[in-house]
């Protein structure tokens, strides 16, 4: 399952739901002009029509139904230009308290934020549609900078916690394939036809109360050419929604047989995600939802959200549920079990006087993680390149693995801060305060006067607690943190930019973690918008790939022959692509201003240009048959710059690329 290949099908699917929805446009214009045509025909006694073929009425009625499907769609797009939580709270969705108490609110949490650790990105919000009793989950958002994951009460009560994972594995699996961009797409699309219904809808609800009020026989006659206008465009517009909804349907239903087997990979435990499907054919209500928005949004869930399932099959969002669990247990006897509630009382017991269990159920504390060391700033990872690429590309269930095992090894006190404001900025401070212990002095001076006494007292505490943290754990912690820090009022956030920008200059120059900090910052804080698509070959980027290889060829080494071999290494892989060799960089040319300016240009580049650049970044710092925590670190942070967060780099036993 290789994110890039599958971000590539993605967007080339979204290009060509673009050109479907121009042919229906163009089909749309043609009917009512049709319908224009016979109206102007019309003289309040007969019908004068001389010719098929009027350019003037054509070309009005072209502009004017563009305009309007186009205006639909906008307004469609700019309603949902907030995000998936928008989503979210339209289909009638709760923001879960990363402090609640629920055993089940809080076992949900647990999972999504270890799979969230697994994938490389921030944790999404989660929310839970408290009217729901039926089975079911989506993940809604335009980038991961937005995404959220939610699911129903149902999901919650009647699934385990294995059974659970599946499901939110499925999900993550539609924000790492691109899926989720192109599900709100459809949404603003289909929209924007529905309107020309919605026109003709209003054309005859017009023209009704016209005719009630009107008693000359001449106006009446026009009334009922007016009524009979409104009915033809609403029927060309449901039409052309019909069409639209096959369309949909088609995809969806390929995008979930992949959700599906990628949700396997990723948990290594085909049982939980086969589990959660045959509870919901064994539940009276399924997976159906209530809320009035579940046919627009029917694409996005993890299971048939329609009430009926006597419509079309044609104009399914999913594959029959049968189908779905054979594909992933062959061995299925075809029964549904009777589903009943699960008996939690021991779950309640662990979670303590204050709810707090975090699902360590699965997970002991000090057990070592794969593919890595003992936990230290600056150790070796025992990978071979053909690991490191894999790791890159994928989600195995080696870093879901790892991902459980972070999250579980992390200290009570640790998620706590996270979850709060003052203690997720107190988080970074204390991730960011230096060793060196007269300017870490100075340092809590500085903090002591910019922030308030509750951030400055977590800060100190959690900076006794850290001693050397690996990178991932590092990263770890600032992902989990991200949710709360979107909490913090502007000014609330201004301050803490400020201080975050004073440690960082605090010894006049920037190191790894710092630089890593400032992109996942900027990146996932700051507003953003997904980046067009402007390069789509790595030989339009040839000079900013020369500055980020050049950068990372003179992390691993000072000797010039070692820098130089490095170089070499990875520039071999783009010239292949380009054909034609790359430039090593003076250092002049690869300062922090060069190299924000080439992660902002690669941003903009398909994903099979942004993974030639990981790869090439993996061969680069590997030249010497070893990559450092602080090497891969820097490449987590390039990926998350230009839209690609990476999982975490762990020994895989997926084949080698």
């Amino acid at each position: 399952m290789d994110f890039f290949e599958h971000q590539e099908q993605a967007r080339k699917k979204s290009g060509l739901l673009v050109f479907y929805f121009v042919l229906a446009i163009i089909g749309i214009v043609v009917s009512i002009y049709f319908v224009v045509l016979l109206i102007s025909g019309y003289d309040g006694n007969r019908y004068m029509l001389r010719s098929l073929w009027n350019p003037e009425i054509l070309s009005t009625t072209a502009i004017g139904t563009v305009a309007v499907i186009l205006l639909g769609s906008g307004y469609k797009v700019m309603q949902l230009s907030g995000g998936g939580a928008v989503v979210a709270k339209d289909l009638g969705g709760r923001r879960v308290d990363p402090k609640t108490r629920d055993f089940d609110e809080r076992k949900l949490l647990n999972v999504v934020e270890e799979m969230a650790i697994s994938a490389g990105m921030p944790v999404p919000e989660v929310y839970v549609m408290d009217n729901e009793e039926g089975i079911n989950a989506f993940a809604a958002g335009r980038t991961a900078n937005d995404a959220v994951i939610g699911v129903t009460r149902g999901t919650i009560k009647y699934l385990s916690r294995d059974e659970l994972q599946g499901v939110i594995a499925h999900e993550f699996s539609h924000i790492l394939n691109g899926d989720m961009r192109l599900n709100m797409r459809l949404i603003g699309l289909l929209f924007g036809i529905l309107f020309i219904a919605m026109i003709g809808q209003m054309m005859m609800r017009g023209a009704a109360n016209s005719a009630r009020y009107s008693r000359s026989r001449e106006s009446g006659g026009g009334t009922i050419v007016f009524l009979v206008a409104g009915l033809a465009v609403m029927a060309i517009g449901y039409i052309g929604l019909f069409f639209g909804k096959l369309i949909k349907a088609a995809v969806s239903r390929q995008r979930e047989f992949l959700a599906d087997a990628s949700a396997v990979q990723f948990t290594r435990n085909p049982d939980g995600i086969a589990s959660a499907l045959r509870k919901i054919g064994g539940l009276s209500q399924r997976s159906s939802l209530r809320t009035p928005m579940a046919e627009e949004a029917s694409h996005m869930f993890f299971g048939d959200c329609r009430l009926r399932s006597s419509v079309s099959t044609a104009l399914a969002t999913h594959p029959p549920l049968e189908e779905r669990i054979k594909r992933i247990d062959a061995s299925w006897d075809g029964k549904f079990p009777k589903v009943q509630l699960p008996d939690i009382s021991a779950g309640r017991q662990q979670a303590g006087p204050k709810g707090g269990n975090r699902g360590r159920d699965r997970q002991g504390r000090g057990h070592a993680l794969p593919g890595f060391p003992h936990p230290e700033r600056g150790g070796i990872l025992n990978l071979t390149e053909a690991e490191a690429f894999q790791s890159m590309s994928n989600l195995t269930g080696e870093q879901v693995a790892f991902g459980e095992g972070l999250h579980a090894r992390l200290p009570e006190s640790w998620l706590d801060a996270v979850h709060s404001e003052a203690g997720a900025q107190a988080m970074v401070f204390a991730l960011l305060l230096a060793q060196d212990d007269a300017l870490r002095e100075t340092e809590l001076q500085r903090l002591s006067d910019s922030t308030d006494p509750e951030t400055f007292r977590e800060t100190v505490e959690l900076h006794g607690s850290f001693g050397d943290l690996h990178s991932s754990t590092k990263l770890a912690l600032v992902d989990l943190a991200i949710p709360t820090l979107r909490r913090l009022s502007t000014s609330e956030y201004e301050r803490f930019y400020k201080v975050k920008q004073e440690l960082i200059a605090s010894d006049e120059r920037v190191d790894l973690f710092e630089f890593t900090l400032m992109k996942v910052i900027d990146r996932h804080l700051s507003p953003q918008t997904p980046a067009r698509i402007r390069y789509r070959k790595i030989d339009q980027l040839h000079s900013e790939a020369s500055v980020l290889i050049t950068t990372l060829a003179q992390l691993g080494s000072r000797n010039p022959d070692e820098v130089s071999a490095a170089f070499r290494a990875g520039s071999s892989l783009i010239e292949e692509e380009a054909g034609r060799p790359l430039t090593m960089k003076s250092a002049g040319e690869c300062g922090l201003q060069h190299i924000d300016a080439a992660l902002k240009k690669f941003e903009q580049a398909t994903p099979l240009v942004k993974k030639r650049l990981l790869f090439a970044a993996g061969k680069t710092v590997m030249a010497d048959k070893k990559l450092t925590s602080d090497e891969a670190e820097l490449i987590r942070a390039i990926a998350d710059a230009i839209g690609s967060p990476i999982p975490p780099f762990v020994k895989t036993e997926a084949p080698g690329i």
